[in-house]
């Protein structure tokens, strides 16, 4: 499943916990997320073995500490934070993570539950070495990284889309979607949200770099009308469009961007009962789309 930071416990795998249940839950109870309606949304971090790694003109760790000040800052209404895949810069090195892992601990020093994926730039191993993780925990998908998040408002389902690790496309695989299908039965009580390092491939007409089993990810999302939205990283692009009535969130990347007009920075998602509210905090508090909001509705 993916990997748990939390305040009252440095790092917690609900898979190892349930041994070999069929899905690995990660419940917010209320002193954790109270009846906050608000998480950070962060993705492509994309640490170096330094501090100082410079990458296309930007400083990566700049960037992240950056994004951790201005979460910070609304520690006290979130209930949440989740970085979104490609923590490390580029193969998952040990010393990749032995950077990354230090700059994230004031989110959860400040008692901020925080959830990550994994995306082709990270190394499961190396990941779980640094976090002081056994390798060979049961998980409800073998070799792959599951959970339910579940809150008030809404479940999240993330997923694990890293195929092979510094390899451009990612890939679910079939045993992860039916466990996706499986848990969305299950977990039919509120919107279901689903998370993901890789962009679907929405344009045949284009090299697919991003998910490999995009047609068979919304064979499983689309007939399930209480899944709302996904949301998903990898291109470093921050847009929002729908497919039948799913909401696609493409997350900002927090490290740098491929094109100039394209902002740096993370999301701050308001969730209400019948959608959610998106606002975008660029780095360049210049760039037009800086503070503006997006609003969703979601599907009935």
């Amino acid at each position: 499943m993916p990997l748990h930071l939390t305040p009252r416990r440095t790092f917690l795998l609900r898979a190892a916990l349930a041994g070999a249940a069929l899905f690995a839950t990660r419940h917010l109870p209320a002193a954790e997320a109270g009846a906050s309606t608000r998480w950070a949304l962060l993705s492509d971090t994309h640490i170096g073995p330094r501090e100082d790694a410079v990458v296309r003109g930007t400083n990566m760790a700049e960037h992240l500490r950056a994004s951790i000040r201005e979460v910070l800052a609304a520690k006290a209404s979130l209930a949440g934070v989740f970085i979104n895949g490609d923590c490390a810069l580029k193969a998952g090195l040990a010393e990749e993570y032995a950077t990354f892992v230090p700059m994230i601990r004031p989110l959860t020093d400040a008692g901020l539950p925080l959830h990550m994926t994994l995306g082709n730039h990270d190394d499961r191993a190396h990941f779980w070495q640094a976090l002081n993780v056994s390798g060979g925990a049961a998980r409800p998908v073998q070799n792959k990284h599951v959970s339910v998040v579940q809150s008030p408002q809404a479940n999240w389902f993330l997923l694990d889309s890293l195929d092979l690790v510094d390899k451009t496309p990612g890939r679910l695989e079939p045993a992860q979607l039916g466990w996706l299908a499986k848990a969305l039965d299950a977990h039919q009580d509120r919107p279901a949200l689903v998370m993901v390092h890789h962009n679907p491939h929405l344009d045949p007409a284009r090299q697919n770099t991003g998910l490999v089993d995009t047609s068979e990810l919304f064979d499983v999302l689309l007939p399930r009308r209480q899944v709302k939205a996904l949301f998903y990283g990898h291109s470093h692009q921050w847009n929002v469009q729908e497919k039948s009535g799913l909401h696609l969130v493409n997350l900002p990347a927090v490290a740098y961007h491929f094109a100039k007009e394209q902002p740096t920075g993370w999301v701050d998602c308001h969730l209400r009962h019948d959608g959610a509210t998106l606002e975008l905090r660029a780095h360049d508090e210049q760039h037009p789309g800086h503070g503006k909001k997006t609003a969703l509705k979601w599907r009935a």
